[in-house]
């Protein structure tokens, strides 16, 4: 949701995070068992759908504004979204009880889960990160990462990091026991909107508001492969786990996929009318899903590329409030 169309709205409050709902989806997460997807967007709340048939299943819990980001712990232990108003909440899956809520003083776009640890990263756009220990409910001190504002974070998959992006095009990794800063890398000249890790942890695709995904050695934080599929920003990249392959999204129709050993260019498959917005895998790499400004969820099998199934999410919200047109 980083861009300048959003801002240019939000400042002349042409509409309404607390009132005003809309098909835009750009929070999607697939849960650990990949039986459930979790829906956010310019909606106030979280959505589940059943992966296999599509239908609808009972939300976990609403927001006061929008739903910025959602997803599971990688044991499926825990649950959180994240809203516009800075708040951010954590419950149980097993009991739906609350275990933890916090908000900061600007939108909250991105949280992560330690793959290993009870640990919760989330990131405020007043450039700090915050650690909490789910297990306690103990808040670190934050860490300053970004003067523009933290826009995307993620922890490696070895956990010994948490990576963080911001307006400055800029990706920092700090120590998430320590809070010590261990490396900035310039990426990209302008914000940089999403981050992505291979399994091993050896590679790092990142995303811009520039129109560039790039590709990144992580050990030496060298420059790889740098292309530029999109007309504008780019929404969200990803590797698909056991395929080789990794995904941007952004302001176009399409899905970009790429082979890591590949020099070539991108294979792009048509994907929703009014640009594309997430795309997520399934744990065990064998699908991938995709949502867009269509108030739609597409899951793709990750072998043919092809849709098996559709998912009508902004046809199941109830039209209670005003509800924005798609654009």
């Amino acid at each position: 949701m980083a861009d300048v169309y959003w801002n240019v709205l939000l400042t002349l409050a042409l509409v309404d995070p607390a009132e005003d709902i809309g098909p835009h989806l750009w929070a999607v997460a697939v849960s650990p068992d990949g039986e459930t997807i979790a829906v956010g967007g310019m909606i106030r709340e979280v959505l589940l759908f059943d992966a296999g048939t599509g239908e609808p299943r009972p939300s976990p819990f609403s927001m006061e504004q929008w739903v910025m980001e959602v997803g599971w712990s990688p044991d499926g232990r825990w649950f959180a979204a994240s809203s516009f108003d800075g708040e951010v909440r954590v419950i149980e899956t097993r009991t739906g009880a609350e275990v933890a809520r916090f908000r900061a003083n600007e939108v909250s776009y991105t949280f992560a889960y330690h793959p290993t640890l009870p640990l919760f990263a989330w990131g405020a756009y007043d450039g700090s990160i915050r650690i909490v220990d789910l297990s306690t409910g103990v808040e670190s001190a934050p860490i300053v990462s970004s003067a523009g504002g933290v826009l995307f974070l993620t922890f490696l998959p070895d956990g010994r990091w948490v990576a963080s992006t911001g307006e400055d095009g800029r990706v920092y990794f700090h120590d998430p026991l320590t809070r010590v800063e261990e490396r900035v890398l310039q990426a990209h000249a302008e914000g940089i909107t999403s981050i992505s890790f291979s399994p091993d942890g050896k590679l790092m695709v990142t995303g811009g508001d520039d129109s560039y995904v790039r590709l990144w050695d992580v050990d030496s934080m060298t420059l790889l492969r740098e292309h530029s599929p999109h007309p504008g920003w780019i929404n969200f990249t990803t590797f698909l786990p056991g395929r080789g392959r990794w995904l941007s999204v952004g302001t176009d129709d399409a899905v970009h996929i790429w082979d890591v050993g590949g020099h070539g260019p991108s294979r792009a498959l048509p994907g929703h009318p009014g640009g594309l917005m997430c795309v997520r895998p399934f744990p065990d790499g064998s699908r991938f899903v995709t949502s867009g400004k269509d108030g739609t969820l597409r899951i793709w099998d990750a072998d043919s590329l092809r849709v098996i199934r559709s998912i009508d999410v902004w046809g199941s919200i109830d039209p209670g409030g005003w509800r924005w047109p798609m654009l």
